[in-house]
């Protein structure tokens, strides 16, 4: 087996948990990215319980903040050789309109887009010579009600779903910007289906509402992550790029203007002040 090391964001939970099992199953190095570390910490024990492999890191990493994913990234590079697969699974689903991450920025598109576009560009480093590497990022097929005004990306629509949805196109256009720009790394994109994961649990009094229509209509984690671990794993993958995968089928996508997609990076790098 030729062991990687594969580094998946959000792994204490849901589908980022289901994922990380299945890599250290396999025998890769794992690198777990999770904001709480007690429950991080939890989920590391449960995995290397289930897979025998010692051979799992946990790091500390709030992508709403992106002082914590500068630090997280250093210690990284640093602790590390190389990144052989990245997974940006991590992201927030959020009905309250005014949540702002730590940089004052909108919640939903913070921590869906802006966080993964900073953290991912800091980690390319340790993965453009890298045989075979590849990034996977995981959106939702709800990105297809979304409209996107890269003026006012930092403004959220009134309506949860809509701002979601928004955030998953942002991703879906970086990822296809992405793909064009590094052209030694594999970077694709994945809608596992809709999954029932705690992204759907709410402290509020309607939190019931999202929680039973989940139980009626969609899978879980377990059955949700088997494209990721699929895009992840699969040496199927090897060599394809810039593309968009709802569960495990190639689909046609709209690629987006490559004007639009590089305005949107422009204004994505300057947000995260990706130069300092």
């Amino acid at each position: 087996m030729n062991k990687k090391i594969i580094l998946v964001t959000g792994a204490n939970n849901g589908l980022g948990f289901e994922t990380a099992k299945a890599v250290a199953k396999e025998g890769h190095t794992l690198i777990m990215a999770c904001r709480n570390m007690e429950k991080g910490e939890a989920a590391r024990q449960k995995i290397m319980e289930f897979s025998n492999n010692k051979d799992t890191h946990l790091y500390q990493v709030d992508l709403a903040s992106f002082a914590s994913i500068r630090c997280f990234c250093d210690k990284i590079k640093q602790e590390f050789p190389k990144i052989d697969v990245l997974v940006n699974n991590a992201g927030v689903f959020t009905m309250e309109k005014h949540l702002k991450t730590e940089d004052g920025l909108e919640l939903t598109m913070g921590v869906n887009f802006f966080g993964t576009f900073l953290l991912t560009n800091l980690l390319l480093p340790v993965m453009r010579d890298v045989k075979d590497a590849r990034i996977v990022n995981v959106t939702s097929d709800s990105y297809k009600m979304a409209k996107l005004d890269i003026d006012r990306i930092q403004e959220r629509d009134t309506h949860s779903i809509k701002a979601y949805s928004t955030s998953k196109l942002a991703l879906m256009m970086f990822t296809k910007e992405l793909a064009e720009r590094e052209k030694a790394i594999s970077v694709n994109v994945v809608h596992p289906g809709h999954v029932k994961t705690g992204i759907w649990e709410f402290k509020k009094w309607y939190g019931f509402i999202p929680k039973f229509f989940s139980s009626l209509s969609m899978v879980d984690a377990k059955e949700g992550a088997r494209a990721i671990i699929h895009m992840t794993l699969s040496p199927e993958l090897n060599g394809k790029s810039g593309k968009y995968f709802s569960k495990m089928v190639d689909t046609p996508f709209e690629k987006f203007c490559p004007e639009s997609r590089k305005r949107l990076w422009k204004k994505a790098e300057t947000i995260v002040a990706l130069d300092q």
